[in-house]
């Protein structure tokens, strides 16, 4: 059965410009530092970033909420496995709220193209 559907489009300019500037502290609030040396590993990490923030938001939105308190979208991780596909790992607050809503699996698209990038997401219980 499906719990929710979100879907999140990020313009790839915001996250170049963070970029630009070296190490920014908002990255570090946002992202985890695993995910922060995958990005960064690539030629275009901007793009990379973008899409791991439409994922967030997407899932968010499948789950029928924005982030409550500051911090949380630490708390839901894109990882890659060994073929390239993308998953979520949530933890805390997060995973007790999708806990609550019933979600037993998540499933996770990204795409990116070099101005925009988007993530669907799809909670089934």
């Amino acid at each position: 059965m499906i719990v929710g559907i979100g879907l999140d489009l990020v313009e790839v300019s915001r996250f170049k410009e963070h970029e630009a500037r070296g190490v920014d502290e908002n990255s570090d609030e946002i992202f985890t530092a695993l995910e922060l040396i995958y990005c960064r590993s690539k030629r275009y990490p901007e793009r990379h970033l973008a899409a791991r923030f439409a994922a967030r938001e997407a899932f968010l939105k499948a789950l029928g909420s924005g982030a409550l308190t500051p911090g949380e979208f630490k708390l839901i991780e894109v990882a890659i496995d060994e073929q390239g596909k993308p998953s979520l790992i949530i933890s805390g607050k997060v995973a007790q709220r999708a806990d609550e809503r019933g979600v037993k699996w998540i499933q996770l698209s990204m795409t990116h193209t070099s101005d925009t990038a988007a993530a669907v997401v799809v909670l089934e219980g």
